[in-house]
């Protein structure tokens, strides 16, 4: 069984968020080659460029909640209040880093165990076409394009595409052209792996 994924699958898992242990168990099933998983190479690097932009807002906001926990702190009644949120203020910059280490392991662990899809000529010219036509962002017409041009050379064993960006691909053509390929959209890991669970036991 084929599972494509693609950058919000490995935000999950770098990012520790609620369906995370779903992904690491997808990731298990992968490294024991009961299942192929397949993510787009601009996947790796979009996470990363998502990783930055996490650091600049959360640099950001450390920077305007110093000078406000400092003018606050000029009142009598709030003089404590520096000592008080110095956890929060510390946990904006050193969580950054432990994402950046759990980001770095997933790729890793990706690179190892799933197939990643080279962006080619190919697919760089038909995402243009996947983002006037379908109103894809260019970053997920280069996921999408990526991924049909793989699916037309796949067998026929069961599909899926993988995403929790249901917003911008859960729509009637995306879905309708997935099912021509055999492939199934799912916009949710945890019922991602229900299913491949399901696939593989029968």
């Amino acid at each position: 069984m084929i599972v494509y994924v693609e950058t919000n699958f490995i935000l999950e898992l770098a990012y520790l968020r609620s369906t995370s242990d779903n992904c690491q168990r997808l990731i298990g099933l992968a490294r024991d080659k009961r299942i192929s998983l397949i993510v787009p190479s601009f996947a790796l690097v979009e996470a990363r460029m998502a990783w930055q932009n996490v650091v600049r807002r959360r640099n950001r906001l450390h920077s305007e909640v110093r000078v406000e926990l400092a003018e606050l702190a000029r009142s009598r009644p709030l003089v404590s209040i520096g000592e008080q949120s110095q956890s929060f203020v510390a946990a904006l910059v050193d969580t950054a880093q432990e994402d950046r280490a759990r980001l770095e392991s997933t790729l890793d662990v990706l690179v190892t165990h799933a197939t990643v899809l080279t962006i080619d000529a190919r697919a760089v010219s038909n995402a243009f076409l996947v983002e006037s036509q379908l109103g894809l962002s260019p970053q997920d017409a280069l996921v999408y394009s990526a991924v049909t041009a793989h699916l037309s050379t796949a067998g026929k064993e069961p599909k899926i595409f993988v995403t929790q960006n249901a917003r911008d691909f859960f729509i009637p053509t995306v879905e309708q052209e997935l099912n021509s390929y055999g492939c199934k959209l799912l916009t949710n890991f945890e019922a991602a792996e229900a299913f491949v669970l399901n696939e593989i036991s029968g």
